[in-house]
Order: structure tokens, then sequence, then C-alpha cells
């Protein structure tokens, strides 16, 4: 999963990446220090579950940003980063999911992450949708038992099996939803967390009875994400 930080200070920039590297690894960080290179990431594809936003400069007009990315994004979270003035309150023009007090305290950082990322491990009616050479694919979450990885082709598989075969790699596919509702438990495969009915030392017990190796070097990570998406259940 993608996750964005717009923050002109350095040192908060580091002190968030730390957080986020520390409470939900594996994930992709990306830090602008300018709006226009946030908007132009954006609009050339970019895109981003959880974003960390600066209100140091331009609130209104990040504001109004937010806004309307998350008309075009309704399951984008945005936490707002600001000091105690106006624009505290006009955030709420956006859907914020934490707005967060500079200086930062780290347990409020920590809080906020929980937060986006419980709000994004509820929205299973969401659909996994690739856009290449071949077509446009849309696949709902909920649909996907899991994902194989052949060389650079992606085995797609659901309840009674194979459902789709992809041009794409593993790691790009979990750029999208690693940690929400994919986990990687081995080189080759990815499972959906919401279908696991089972999991065993070093294998997956799927509902349909499907069972997937777990890595050894894997399985204390695979356990801790299971048991932390349990907890949020």
């Amino acid at each position: 999963m993608n996750i964005g930080i717009l923050e002109y200070d350095k040192e908060i920039a580091y002190q968030l990446t730390e957080v986020i590297n520390v409470s939900c690894p594996h994930n992709q960080i990306k830090v602008w220090e300018q709006e226009s290179s946030l908007k132009e990431d954006i609009s050339n594809g970019g895109f981003y579950k959880i974003l960390f936003l600066s209100l140091e400069k331009n609130p209104m007009e990040i504001i109004e940003y937010s806004r309307r990315l998350q008309e075009l994004y309704t399951d984008v979270k945005i936490i707002y980063l600001t000091e105690l003035n106006d624009s505290v309150f006009e955030v709420f023009h956006s859907t914020p999911t934490y707005v967060l007090e500079k200086p930062l305290n780290i347990g409020y950082v920590k809080k906020a992450l929980d937060k986006a990322m419980h709000e994004l491990s509820l929205s299973k009616d969401k659909n996994f949708t690739i856009i290449n050479k071949q077509g446009i694919y849309t696949i709902p979450y909920m649909k996907i038992y899991y994902v194989e990885s052949d060389k650079r082709k992606l085995n797609i598989y659901g309840e009674d099996g194979l459902v789709k075969t992809i041009n794409l790699k593993i790691s790009d596919f979990l750029k999208y939803e690693h940690g929400i509702y994919f986990l990687q438990c081995h080189k080759s495969y990815a499972v959906n967390l919401m279908h696991i009915s089972q999991l065993e030392k070093y294998e997956i017990v799927l509902e349909n009875g499907m069972k997937l190796p777990i890595s050894q070097s894997r399985y204390m990570d695979t356990k801790s994400h299971y048991v932390s998406y349990l907890e949020n259940e």
C-alpha cells in the first residue's frame, strides 16, 4: 500500500516516516516537500491510500484539494498536520480521518495511523481495478482468495479456482492494498486476510479448503498481521 506525506519540515517528515515503518512495515512511503510535487505525482497516476498533509502553507488550497480528491477516491484517508489556527475549523470541509497538532505527539501519530488502517480494512465492498495494455479489469476484493506469482504474470484465484491471469508482478499488486486486504505469506503467494480459515505453522488454510505455504522467514510477520486483522474485525 502507498502512503504519502506532504511536509515542509524535514524533521517532521522523518518522524512520520519512522512511525509508519514501525507500525506498518512493508508499505511504500512517498514524501513531498512541495504541494505542487504532490499534485503532479497524483495527476501522473500516483495512488495513495493514506495521505498525511501539512497545512503549514496554503491550508485552504490543500483542504479544497483533499475534498476533490476524496470525491474521486472515496476510500482515501486524510490525516492533517496543523498548528492551532483558523485552518483547524476549515478541515471539516473535507472528511479527515484525524487532525494532528504540531509539534507532533508520536502517540497520536500512531493512533491516527491505526484509525486510518482500520477504516480501510472495513472497506470490503471495494474493487481491485487494473488498467494496462490488455484492457481494464475490475474484480471485487471479496471474490479474490489469493494471488500467485508466475514470473511476470499474476494468477488471481477465487473460491472455485483461477479467475484471471494478468500481466502484473506480485510486488506491484501489493502496492494497491498490501496490509489492508492482502498479506504476502510466501515469495509467490499473497493471501486475502478475509478468507483465512486457519493459520498453522508454515501453512494457511482458506475457507474453501485450499492450503497455501508460509515461508519460514515470513511466518512471524504473517502471524502478527493476521492477529492484528482479527483484533480490528
